[in-house]
This record gives C-alpha cells, structure tokens and sequence, in this order.
C-alpha cells in the first residue's frame, strides 16, 4: 500500500478528467484506486479497526438476522497508516484536482451493510455538514456493490441546484426525489467514487447473500480550515438517540 498508493501520482490528463466529470455529473467513478494487491492491507487495517472497541465510535442495526455492526466512524486519527493514505499520494491527487487547491480530512466511516441491512433515503449530504460551504466525499469500496446488495444510485447533474428541497428528516421529500433519474454506481472492491455534498444520492436494502462494506472519507476545501473537531464535538452534542447520521437518512432501526 505505501510504496504503490500514497507515492505514486496520476497522469494529468487523468485528473483533467476526473475533474470535467466531477464538475458535470458531481459524481466521478475512479476505478481500481486501490490496486488488487494492496487490498489485503488495506482490509487488515479495516478489520483492526472494526474489531477495537477503542478505536472509532460503532453503531448497530436490528435486521432479520440479527443485530449487525452497521457503522464505525472517527478513527483515521488514531490509525497512522490508514491516515497517510487517506491524506497523501493518490487520494490527495485526485481531491486537489477536484477542489482545486489542497484538501483537509472533514470526517470519515466505514458502512457495513450485511446481508438484510437498510439502505438510506435519497438525500444531499450538505444539510449534515454544517461547517464549510463544499464538501467532497471519497467512497473507497472494500467490497463489490451492485443493486442486488445496496449500491449506490445518483441524480447525475443535480448537484448545480444546491440544495434542492428537503423534509424534517433532512432527505428529499419522496415526490421531488421521484422527478430525479437515477443512475446505480456498481463498484468493484479498490474502486473510488468521489461525490459532492449536493450531489443527491441513495441506496437500498442489501437483498443479496454478499455483505458489502465501504469507506466513506468526506474532505474540504483547505482555504475552509480544519473542520474536523468542530464537527464531530457537535455531532457528540446534537445527535439525537436512535441516530447514525445529523439527518434521517438512514432507513434501517439503529440499536447501538
């Protein structure tokens, strides 16, 4: 991982792609990001924190099958490894190419969503972010994703509205999300999805077998200055019992 991800650096025409896309669609699919044989470390890292009652903050859901882990999250800062890569080499390339200057860790987490887990009502991310007027997410599957078990889906091109409309959950009121096209965003294990925080999006209930796990890294703008503290001593404060998120997104029954 270290001497192939965070030391090697895209071709520049790559980034002018990512970055016409990105400024087209908000969304932009960066295949194998991580290559095939740096995955394995990536997942021990994943694994070592998933499993560490101090590492990161865990929350649970209730589904058919039992109770499952379907969220960890603020653990990059105390993980070395997994913080250099998520701040240097070819995540860094790809978010200085998409801002347009350098970009500053806001927060991150790791989604776990098993076979039977929920997915989440269509939404913008912006209302869940109240410092800093832009942010971009990093998606980093750690396993392949598909509508079968709860991939991703997008409103290409929405995110030039803003904010477009939103309910007391903070989501998109079921009938403006209706009048959206929608396109799925499969993804292989090492592929990176980088969004916007006005890019509407959603995801559905894992139907599948195959449990499916992913990054979710959220950045902004450096000239916005290091947000991370403030941010989470406000989630710590604001988050309502029986939440995961500052909005309602998630469709699931949270029993942490």
């Amino acid at each position: 991982m270290s001497n192939t991800t965070t030391t090697t650096h895209w071709d520049p025409k790559d980034l002018l792609e990512f970055q016409g896309r990105h400024q087209q669609d908000g969304v932009v699919h960066v295949p194998g990001l991580v290559a095939s044989d740096a995955m394995a470390e990536l997942l021990a890292w994943i694994d070592d924190i998933s499993n560490a009652s101090t590492l990161g903050r865990h929350y649970f859901e209730s589904t058919d099958r039992g109770r499952v882990k379907a969220r960890t999250e603020d653990f990059a800062k105390d993980h070395p490894p997994l913080h250099q890569f998520l701040t240097q080499g070819r995540v860094h390339d790809v978010l200085e190419a998409l801002f347009g200057e350098p970009p500053v860790l806001f927060k991150e987490k790791i989604n776990y969503k098993h076979p039977g887990a929920a997915g989440y009502a269509p939404h913008q991310d912006a209302p869940a972010y109240p410092f800093g007027s832009l942010h971009i997410t990093m998606l980093l599957a750690l396993d392949s994703a598909d509508r079968s078990n709860g991939c991703l889906e997008f409103a290409k091109g929405a995110h030039h509205n803003g904010v477009i409309d939103m309910n007391a959950d903070g989501c998109l009121p079921i009938e403006r999300a209706a009048q959206l096209e929608w396109t799925p965003m499969p993804v292989a294990a090492g592929d990176a999805v980088f969004f916007n925080s006005f890019a509407p999006h959603r995801s559905g209930t894992n139907r599948s077998d195959r449990s499916r796990r992913a990054l979710y890294v959220t950045y902004n703008a450096s000239s916005e200055g290091d947000l991370r503290s403030e941010y989470y001593d406000h989630k710590k404060q604001a988050l309502a019992e029986g939440r995961v998120s500052l909005i309602n997104h998630f469709l699931g029954e949270d029993v942490s």
